[in-house]
């Protein structure tokens, strides 16, 4: 009888307390936020957050958490996905592009000057663009260091002659030729040197630098188009 009792007083209890407050529920425990809407864990603990989607200024956080100054440096994470999202090429594909592209030191340059083949296969290129080290145990880097960036600069600078020799010939592109017989850049010839289709406006900036420039102009757009496609420029 006591038993009986005593479950009858605690839910009486129980439903006493749920109709003096219509807003107590098991997850705030009853407590509300200043505007009368709840909090996933009360005032004190978390943000109060407005749990009316339509809401306007009411309820809304006029305390927003303080941009971390990190952010602020390296950019918004819309501009760090873009930039993380772009790996470097790697030592042998770079070496691959050299050879499909037929630049392989066929074009006459400077006396004294190297041509970029000459330079990818000097003994401390590898390191410069982030090779492995077999011997200590380092794999390749998966992104290119300043060091790397200016390599292959280099490489794609002085790899620009060979493309405008009358010799040239790309293995991956048979028939093709980066210079027409009016002097003016092809769009078959960018397209192969970049490795995606190239637009009208690449062969018109193109054209515009050897309408700029007769004797550097076409080494100059091919160095920029080289490096720009190639290296997430």
């Amino acid at each position: 009888m006591k038993r009986i009792t005593l479950a009858l007083i605690g839910a009486a209890a129980l439903a006493l307390g749920a109709c003096t407050n219509g807003t107590s529920d098991t997850l705030s425990d009853g407590r509300v936020g200043g505007d009368g809407t709840g909090t996933a864990g009360g005032e004190e603990t978390t943000f109060d957050h407005s749990n009316d989607p339509g809401a306007s200024s009411p309820g809304a956080d006029t305390n927003p958490p303080t941009e971390p100054a990190q952010i602020k440096i390296v950019g918004s994470p819309e501009v760090t996905s873009r930039l993380h999202g772009c790996g470097k090429i790697s030592v042998a594909g770079l070496g691959s592009i050299l050879a499909s592209r037929g630049l392989t030191g066929g074009g006459t340059r400077p006396a004294g000057q190297v041509s970029g083949q000459a330079i990818y296969m000097q003994n401390g290129t590898v390191p410069a663009l982030g090779g492995a080290n077999y011997n200590g145990r380092v794999p390749e880097a998966p992104f290119a260091s300043t060091s790397a960036a200016a390599k292959m600069f280099d490489i794609f600078t002085m790899a620009s002659y060979d493309p405008i020799a009358a010799t040239w010939a790309a293995p991956a592109c048979p028939g093709v030729k980066v210079l027409g017989t009016d002097g003016k850049f092809t769009k078959d010839g960018l397209s192969c040197l970049m490795g995606k289709p190239a637009r009208d406006e690449h062969v018109a900036i193109a054209n515009d630098a050897i309408a700029k420039n007769a004797t550097d102009g076409a080494k100059l757009a091919i160095a920029a188009l080289l490096s720009a496609a190639h290296t997430c420029q």
